[in-house]
């Protein structure tokens, strides 16, 4: 995803007499160091005259316009989001949000907490179910022709039906 938002900016100052310079990446051309005692430099690759060339920058502060984390394979950034923390770069959106949103299972109970204060007329969610892992979920088997749904058995965890066959 590639957003020009460096347009909007160009030739501009800020308060009359600082020169604004926007830099675009996304976070795959991103590297980052940051210390403890606050220096940090995050490093971008830049392809220049069909050349891959890696500049140094420090910047003022950061506006993210990218999932720090996808399933997809060098999907997870958020080492780059955790490292501009540790350095205390400001941000248009805050670094905790931008965390945050890497696991959707917890954006989502967040949002359930919002119903259960605000109520389900105000705040409607889709019902859904967490399972903190594969084990515990419930699960189709096949036992025949796919013909028709006959054919399925439902299969649940363990811990669904193991109290009733104790009685």
């Amino acid at each position: 995803m590639c957003y020009e938002e460096a347009k909007y900016f160009k030739g501009k100052k800020l308060h009359g007499e600082l020169d604004i310079k926007v830099e675009q990446a996304e976070f795959c051309d991103l590297n980052l160091v940051a210390h403890a005692n606050g220096n940090f430099s995050v490093d971008m690759e830049v392809i220049r005259n069909g050349i891959k060339v890696v500049r140094s920058l420090k910047p003022d502060f950061v506006l993210i316009r990218q999932h720090a984390y996808s399933m997809a394979r060098g999907g997870d950034h958020r080492g780059i989001v955790i490292g501009l923390q540790y350095a205390g770069v400001p941000s248009v959106n805050t670094l905790h949000s931008v965390y945050n949103f890497c696991d959707k299972p917890w954006v989502f109970a967040q949002m359930v907490r919002l119903q259960r204060k605000l109520g389900p007329e105000e705040f409607p969610l889709i019902d859904q179910t967490y399972y903190p892992n594969h084990k515990e979920m419930v699960s189709w088997t096949d036992v025949g022709k796919a013909e028709d749904l006959s054919d399925y058995v439902l299969r649940l965890a363990h811990s669904e039906f193991s109290g009733s066959f104790n009685n």
